[in-house]
């Protein structure tokens, strides 16, 4: 207990230090003693969907915080957040930001997913140096292969604030109208994903040719983790980290496609897979027995959008990583990336980063996981 209150304590000492070199620099750069200075900056966040709006809000409260603590040490220095969150899927998204981008007019602040060309186009700036200094006040506790997920060529581009592993979500109640009891169910499909995809397509297909299921399995309609996650399933290589470039590994990919077209045969995978709305509506209502197109948070979707209620989150569904196409294998599970960013046209990026700081501290944290469900990243 002693221990824990010095270290709190020697946390709160080092905020106070680093918030008095941060009004020590906005003096230098215009803010004078009884002159209200006040220091604009844009965030645009996406979700996507609704759900994920905690990321935004999360922004607009370490600003709140720092003006408080702004105020309450006497500086006339003050913070102005502009906000804007974003539904749109990821490719919009990404659209807007680019065409901002060429107009001169990108947010300070954004969460795009992550990806090495927004390094190369000169489109934001490393963070390693806020990391570094702010280690042991914030970042110290992070997972650290969330790190890794977003390091390029030795530097760190953004923070992590947000964890959703894509892995396979299963209906346990169809399962025992099936005749299965839940140590039997949980021995088949074990929560560390120590099973094989073919069993899995061994009990969607029971569940099918029973009649208690439209569809025996779902996977996503378009790319993302969890698609690459299938990949990874069957020991397809995508990528060449010593040249940087992408792999076409054509033995492998001709075993996923070889079993994909044999689940349609049998009628466990339909030809095409439907939209998003029906793969999600469809699992909730018990219509489909497993989809590979969520993560472990979409829950929280399910629950907001489509009516799912505890009581069944708790007893009727089951999820685990994406289990191997072979025993033996190891099961799969992916993270998506969209950390905090700093674009290079951000004025303040000093600024920028604080916020960020604040809007991944633990109660930031905290926050996030409990509106969406999703674990917590530190």
């Amino acid at each position: 207990m002693y221990k824990r209150y010095l270290k709190k304590l020697m946390r709160i000492g080092i905020t106070v230090i680093m918030v008095s070199l941060l009004i020590s620099i906005f003096s230098i750069v215009g803010a004078t003693a009884g002159e209200e200075k006040v220091y604009e900056l844009k965030a645009n966040i996406i979700g996507p969907g609704p759900v994920g709006v905690k990321k935004a809000e999360n922004l607009e409260l370490a600003a709140n915080q720092l003006n408080q603590m702004l105020e309450s040490m006497g500086s006339p220095v003050r913070v102005k957040l502009s906000l804007a969150f974003s539904e749109l899927k990821w490719g919009p998204f990404a659209d807007k930001f680019y065409i901002d981008f060429k107009a001169g007019n990108a947010p300070d602040i954004t969460n795009l997913r992550w990806d090495p060309k927004l390094e190369d186009g000169g489109f934001i700036v490393p963070m390693d140096k806020y990391i570094n200094m702010w280690w042991d006040l914030n970042y110290y506790d992070f997972y650290n292969n969330l790190w890794e997920g977003v390091t390029w060529k030795d530097k760190i581009w953004g923070v992590p604030n947000d964890i959703c592993p894509a892995g396979a979500w299963y209906r346990k109640d169809v399962l025992r109208k099936l005749g299965y009891t839940d140590d039997e169910i949980l021995k088949m499909l074990p929560l560390d994903g120590r099973t094989t995809l073919d069993k899995l397509a061994e009990l969607a297909k029971e569940a099918v040719d029973a009649g208690l299921v439209e569809y025996g399995i779902l996977h996503r309609p378009s790319r993302g983790a969890g698609f690459y996650a299938t990949l990874l399933e069957f020991g397809v290589k995508c990528y060449n980290p010593e040249t940087g470039n992408l792999m076409l590994d054509e033995p492998a990919l001709f075993k996923y496609y070889e079993w994909h077209a044999d689940m349609v045969k049998k009628g466990v995978i339909p030809p095409e897979p439907p939209i998003w709305k029906t793969i999600h509506a469809t699992f909730v209502e018990g219509k489909t027995f497993c989809t590979l197109a969520s993560h472990v948070g979409t829950p929280g979707e399910w629950i907001e959008k489509y009516g799912l209620t505890d009581e069944a989150l708790e007893n009727d569904l089951g999820f685990l990583p994406f289990p191997p196409s072979v025993k033996d294998g190891e099961p799969i599970s992916v993270h998506e990336f969209a950390p905090y960013m700093i674009t290079s046209q951000c004025k303040y990026p000093d600024i920028a980063a604080l916020l960020i700081m604040y809007a991944t501290s633990p109660d930031a944290c905290a926050i996030h996981s409990a509106h969406t469900l999703r674990p917590p990243y530190r």
